[in-house]
C-alpha cells in the first residue's frame, strides 16, 4: 500500500474520520501531518519487534572498517539487530558473543575447565563481537545508535579491514506527504498491520466529548490487533529458522554440548 493509501485506510475505516463540511475549516479530528506521524511510528515498532527487514547491502547500516587499538563501534541508529559479523577476505563468520564471554575468555583445554586460566586475549585478529554493551544516547538521554564490541581489540596488522554485517533495521526513509506513492519497507502483507499502532495512537488521547463514547475501547482493540500480528509473525518467522536440536557427545572433555 502506498502512504496515499494507508492515510486513506487510517483516517476514513479505522478511525470513521469523516467530515461531511462543504466549508470553511477543516472539521478533521486529525491532520494529515499528524496521522502520517503515526502511520510512521506504527511501521518502525512493526519493524523493530518483528525485525522483518533485513539488510545486508546497504553500506550506511551493514558495514564498518576496523581501527587499530579501537574496541567499540557506533552503528548506524535505524540498525535494531546485528545477525552476523564477517570480516572482508574471511570464510566465515565472527563468533557471537556476550558481554560476559569476551571478559572471561581463557583458552580452550582439551580436557578440563581451570578457572585459573581466566585471562583477556591479548590484541590481535577479532575473532568475536557482542552488542550488549549499551547504546549512545543524545544530550537528552534518548537512544540514538547501538554499539558493536570486537574482541580482542583489532592491532595495526588488522586496521582499515570492512566488516559486513546482516542486520535487522528499521525504514530508513520516513513516510511524509509529499512523497503519496512511497510505500513503507515493511512486508506489503502486514501493511494493515502497522497501522493498527497507528490507530491506536490516534484514539488513545482523543476528547471523548468530541468523538463520542468507547474512543478507548477501540484504541485497545487496535492495540490487541497490532500485538497479535507481532506474534504471529514472530511465530511464522521461528518456523522458518527452525532446526533439529543435536548434541555431541565426548567433545568436550567430560561434558556434552548442544548446538
Amino acid at each position: 500500500m502506498t502512504t496515499e493509501e494507508l492515510l486513506f485506510e487510517l483516517r476514513y475505516n479505522l478511525l470513521r474520520d469523516v467530515s461531511d463540511q462543504v466549508a470553511g475549516a477543516s472539521d478533521y479530528l486529525w491532520s494529515d501531518t499528524t496521522l502520517i506521524q503515526y502511520i510512521n511510528q506504527g511501521v518502525n515498532r512493526f519493524a523493530r519487534q518483528t525485525k522483518c527487514i533485513r539488510d545486508a547491502v546497504t553500506p550506511q547500516v551493514c558495514q564498518f572498517t576496523t581501527v587499530a587499538d579501537q574496541q567499540f563501534y557506533t552503528l548506524d541508529p535505524h540498525v535494531v539487530s546485528v545477525i552476523t559479523v564477517r570480516m572482508a577476505g574471511d570464510q566465515a563468520d565472527l563468533a557471537r558473543a556476550g558481554h560476559a564471554d569476551l571478559d572471561n575468555y581463557h583458552q580452550p583445554d582439551t580436557y578440563f575447565f581451570d578457572p585459573s586460566q581466566l585471562s583477556t586475549m591479548q590484541p590481535g585478529k577479532p575473532v568475536a563481537w557482542t552488542t550488549d554493551e549499551g547504546v549512545i544516547q543524545d544530550t537528552n538521554g534518548s537512544y540514538t545508535s547501538p554499539q558493536l564490541r570486537l574482541f580482542p581489540v583489532p592491532t595495526a596488522d588488522f586496521s582499515g579491514i570492512i566488516c559486513h554485517m546482516r542486520v535487522a533495521r528499521v525504514p530508513l526513509v520516513p513516510l511524509s506527504i509529499s512523497q503519496p506513492d512511497a510505500s513503507p519497507e515493511v512486508p506489503e502483507a502486514h501493511h494493515m498491520d502497522a497501522i493498527n499502532w497507528s490507530a491506536y495512537l490516534a484514539l488513545r488521547g482523543v476528547d471523548l466529548d468530541v468523538a463520542g463514547g468507547g474512543a478507548w475501547d477501540r484504541a485497545k482493540e487496535f492495540r490487541a490487533a497490532f500485538d497479535d500480528a507481532i506474534a504471529d509473525m514472530k511465530r511464522d518467522a521461528q518456523s522458518k529458522m527452525f532446526r533439529p536440536l543435536q548434541f555431541a557427545f565426548g567433545r568436550n572433555g567430560f561434558s556434552y554440548e548442544k548446538y
